[in-house]
């Protein structure tokens, strides 16, 4: 799928608009592109095949949490088989928008890149791979995904264990797990999916558990072929859209305290909290595992699990959960804190990606913007600034989707990158229409009191206010760098319209 990059060559091949990544919102910006009729660009993916997220992540039982209906993109329909769509048919979902609009020609797939350099006198952006190629362009725009470099935890003895081991996120499908003892280190999301996928297929399942999770049922349901194709109708697919979007976005004030419903929100939490010890009271029969799975701390502060398979899974005759803690691994399985020692086949990491915790891995390549500066470090040592969370004060005609704290903790991030590559091209329309404008920035002083305003909103959430650790704040523990503190409504309005005088115009 795509092109692969052949011999490196000596000259950058140029293209107005490079965008990183061929996620939903690498395609969503193409398609946009498209229809404002800019055809001059070229979409790089780091793998050999297009799709981002849900290509690379294949692991059995992936999908995804949020409805379908809300899940995808608002002008884009697929006759989905179910509620919360499988990892396949989301990956044919993403191949379906690849043939309709017919990326493939402006694809070149195995192209990992590890700089973007901006050239002042030029105006102009360099941007370097692995493989060797250059490429310049007038605009970036990257969309290479938060969620796209995994962690994997350091445990001493990894290197010796003789069975398979590897990331969730990056499944070794060679590896056939049916009737072998595997070990699921992690209980986040992933491996809230895995877990039930796998049980009734393995010998012996343990999962090695960390903190409590929030896990709460859903409503899923298949549909059948006839409500498939209904569901695909215009003004029946956009009216369920909006109903689902509504109700999403109403759970908001879990997170975010308001003035007017302060007693609402404890009223919600505590209905969650008497479902969930419901759930464990008829699953989970081991006293003290019933009570390390009840969270200690607030709905919210940690990533929410919607699940109804699984907490039946861990109840099963053949699975274990160890809450001991890993000691080591050996070269038969993984040795405990209380001195088990559990021989296995299989190891798996579920231990999600960085995502903006780390900023050594927060942006996969190194940016250099103007006067050398560089975006990794400045936002390594201090507050991880940009404007609307698309654009960066030194780093001229620089876009990225899904930025810092554009990331939804209660709804569709769909929704955010449609609003995101939205304003993106009406940027690019804006500075093409005006021959005299060769790049822009955003203004300084607007981006320092935008970063001041999510600051202030972030305070009022259970996310900044909350002592527990998670992936969307800085080095795990400080401030919030991933989630937005607005709904996906205020998210929408505050970036539906490109204003050119919030910008400086490099002429």
């Amino acid at each position: 799928m795509g092109t692969s990059a052949s011999m490196p060559s000596t000259e950058p091949q140029y293209f107005e608009i490079v965008i990183i990544g061929s996620g939903f919102s690498g395609l969503l910006a193409a398609v946009r592109l498209q229809k404002k009729g800019f055809d001059d660009f070229v979409l790089l993916e780091r793998s050999p095949e297009l799709g981002g997220t849900w290509q690379v992540n294949s692991y059995p039982g992936a999908e995804v949490d949020i409805p379908t209906s809300l899940y995808c993109i608002s002008f884009i329909p697929f006759p989905f088989s179910k509620t919360f769509a499988p990892q396949r048919e989301l990956l044919a979902y993403t191949n379906h928008i690849i043939d309709r609009f017919g990326l493939k020609k402006y694809a070149r797939t195995n192209q990992t890149v590890t700089s973007l350099t901006y050239d002042e006198s030029r105006c102009l952006w360099h941007v370097h791979t692995e493989s060797g190629e250059h490429y310049s362009c007038r605009f970036v725009i990257d969309s290479s995904g938060v969620l796209a470099n995994p962690h994997i935890p350091d445990i001493n003895g990894a290197e010796t264990f003789k069975g398979a081991i590897f990331h969730a996120g990056h499944w070794d499908h060679s590896v056939a797990y049916e009737g072998k003892r595997v070990g699921v280190i992690g209980s986040g999301c992933s491996g809230a999916q895995i877990v039930p996928a796998m049980a009734d297929k393995v010998s012996r399942l343990t999962l090695f558990m960390g903190k409590a999770q929030w896990i709460l049922p859903r409503s899923d349901r298949e549909y059948s072929p006839l409500e498939r194709h209904i569901r695909t109708l215009p003004g029946i697919r956009h009216l369920i859209r909006l109903f689902v979007f509504i109700f999403y976005d109403i759970r908001f004030i879990a997170f975010r305290r308001y003035p007017l419903i302060s007693r609402l929100a404890p009223f919600m939490k505590s209905h969650y909290r008497r479902r969930l010890k419901k759930q464990l009271e008829k699953y989970i029969q081991d006293e003290t595992l019933r009570a390390h799975m009840m969270p200690d701390y607030e709905l919210g502060c940690r990533r929410v699990i919607p699940t109804n398979s699984y907490l039946p899974a861990l109840a099963k005759a053949n699975v274990d959960v160890d809450i001991s803690g890993i000691d080591r691994i050996t070269p038969a399985g993984i040795r405990t804190r209380d001195g088990k020692e559990i021989d296995l086949d299989i190891i798996v990491y579920a231990t999600g990606y960085y995502a903006y915790s780390d900023m050594k891995r927060a942006l996969t390549f190194q940016v250099f913007g103007k006067g050398g500066r560089n975006l990794n470090s400045e936002w390594e040592s201090s507050a991880i600034s940009s404007y609307k969370g698309i654009t960066m004060a030194g780093y001229p005609n620089y876009f990225k989707v899904n930025g810092p704290n554009t990331g939804s903790g209660h709804s569709s991030q769909i929704s955010y990158m449609q609003v995101a590559t939205d304003y993106i091209v009406q940027a690019i329309s804006a500075v093409k229409a005006d021959a005299s404008i060769r790049a822009i920035e955003p203004k300084q002083e607007l981006q320092d009191a935008y970063v001041a305003e999510m600051r202030a909103k972030m305070q009022k959430t259970v996310w900044q206010e909350g002592s527990t650790t998670a992936f969307y704040r800085k080095n795990m523990c400080e401030e919030v760098t991933s989630l937005s503190p607005e709904p996906v409504t205020g998210f929408i309005l505050s970036r539906r319209w490109f204003h050119l005088r919030d910008y400086n115009l490099l002429k």
